[in-house]
């Protein structure tokens, strides 16, 4: 008796994602880091640690992190579904 080779089941294809949301978190990623990039342009030399600790500073810190990761999800997502 001759045996069958085991076939593996295909796989559902890969859904698409949509190139609309990847431009939109770019752009909310930008939009969060903006604050923080104003104030190291304009401001450098002014900038203090007491600056960045306090609760200001920390909002604007805060948000560039979140600007950043939104952008490298927003890009590993996009380069994932390619």
């Amino acid at each position: 008796m001759t045996e069958r080779p085991i076939i593996p089941p295909e796989l559902p294809p890969r859904q698409q994602r949509s190139g609309c949301a990847t431009a939109l978190g770019i752009l909310a990623g930008l939009i969060l880091l903006f604050p923080m990039a104003c104030v190291l342009v304009v401001f450098p030399n002014q900038i203090t640690r007491n600056d960045l600790v306090d609760p200001i500073g920390l909002l604007f810190i805060g948000a560039a992190i979140a600007g950043i990761v939104l952008i490298g999800v927003a890009v590993t997502r996009w380069r994932g579904s390619a």
